[in-house]
């Protein structure tokens, strides 16, 4: 059996597509492909290149940009995908929590060899399945590769040359206490993305005087893809504030983020990633309350993480 998965949005939903790929080939002992949607540039999920080459992805793991790969060499399981996705387009893909139905799908779309998850964790089922399984969803879950952790943080990590000459990095490195401030605002703010919370200033003024409140001592390191607005807007409680400019790929970004102690998330895999590959032992998380602006629920958030108040 070859294991195919599509790679849909930015970087954070890649390494979720990976890792999740990744874990289950290790599980079955088959090999992995990705399929590159670059031929999929309008509709849901918007997509645009692979995003993963700055990081240690396993050479095992093969990536292919062929135009409608899944059309060309998995008819069947490329029509039951699309005949999933209409239906889940039609009642709202994005703003409805869809779980209960794919759950329901699950065991035939799994032996006409589809794993479809649009959210949430949903294992596969047991039974036959053809010989070629296509993956299609965000895999939004840790469940989905818990068992293959040390693997997928090992694989996922960016490349070390990304930051090495980066002074940010060891300023990061010297702090004595470095927390990293994540603020997501950009493509949140579309018309289509409405179901996703924009978290404003008051979010993060209390997760600031949270963090104020256990660690005096602590720097903030301000990542955002609108900077200006984090430089305008943002309340740190007291605490001193480094703005970290643009210009750099995600990936080495992410190098930097992951190098500070605690966090301060913002709705997004791009951040919950960058405390999940944080190697600090005291490593402490502070979270909005809720992931969707229309209630939705989110299996991302932990159980140990702080919630701050969103509204």
């Amino acid at each position: 059996m070859m294991i195919y998965a599509e790679l849909a949005g930015g970087l954070g939903n890649q390494m979720f597509i990976y890792a999740a790929a990744r874990a289950l080939g290790l599980r079955l002992g088959q090999p992995v492909t990705l399929l590159d949607r670059q031929d999929w540039r309008d509709g849901a999920p918007a997509h645009t290149a692979c995003a993963l080459q700055d990081l240690c992805i396993s050479p095992e793991v093969a990536v292919t940009a062929e135009p409608q790969f899944a059309k060309r060499h998995l008819p069947l399981q490329n029509a039951v995908k699309a005949l999933l996705i209409k239906h889940e387009q039609r009642g709202g893909m994005l703003a409805r929590d869809w779980t209960g139905f794919e759950r329901r799908a699950a065991p035939l779309a799994n032996r006409l060899g589809v794993h479809f998850a649009t959210d949430g964790y949903l294992p596969l089922t047991p039974g036959p399945r053809p010989k070629d399984l296509l993956l299609w969803g965000y895999f939004q879950s840790e469940r989905y590769f818990a068992d293959q952790a040390d693997t997928v943080r090992a694989e996922l990590a960016p490349r070390p040359a990304l930051t090495a000459d980066e002074p940010l990095a060891a300023a990061i490195d010297a702090a004595p206490c470095a927390v990293c401030v994540h603020i997501r605002r950009g493509d949140y703010q579309r018309p289509e993305n409405a179901h996703m919370q924009v978290c404003g200033p008051a979010y993060y003024a209390r997760a600031a005087a949270a963090a104020a409140a256990r660690w005096p001592d602590a720097v903030l390191y301000v990542f955002s893809d609108d900077i200006a607005w984090a430089r305008a807007n943002l309340d740190t409680a007291g605490l001193p504030a480094v703005y970290v400019p643009g210009g750099r790929t995600a990936a080495a970004d992410l190098g930097l983020m992951l190098r500070c102690r605690h966090f301060i998330l913002s709705n997004s895999t791009y951040s919950w990633w960058a405390q999940y590959l944080g190697t600090a032992p005291d490593k402490t998380v502070l979270a909005p309350d809720r992931w969707y602006a229309n209630g939705k629920q989110s299996a991302l958030p932990a159980p140990e993480w702080t919630r701050i108040e969103t509204r």
